[in-house]
């Protein structure tokens, strides 16, 4: 799964334009990409997906498993 900045850059957008195309925060933006915390308004992550054309879950980093977390088991 790709995530937001890779997205972002396949579309060739700098973040602040991607940010006043969806009409939303540029720390929106860069909170999602650099430390995977979505936006507190679910709104948001879909106006963001919505200018990438993508689906909003897309743009979620994937949640570790246990078997991430720790290790698979032997």
């Amino acid at each position: 799964m790709m995530n937001l900045k890779q997205i972002r850059l396949q579309r060739g957008l700098r973040m602040e334009v991607l940010a006043y195309k969806a009409g939303v925060s540029t720390r929106a933006i860069y909170m999602l990409e650099r430390y995977g915390l979505p936006p507190k308004r679910r709104e948001t992550l879909e106006k963001i997906a919505r200018v990438l054309g993508v689906e909003p879950d897309d743009l979620l980093p994937d949640q570790p498993t246990e078997n991430d977390r720790w290790g698979a088991v032997q």
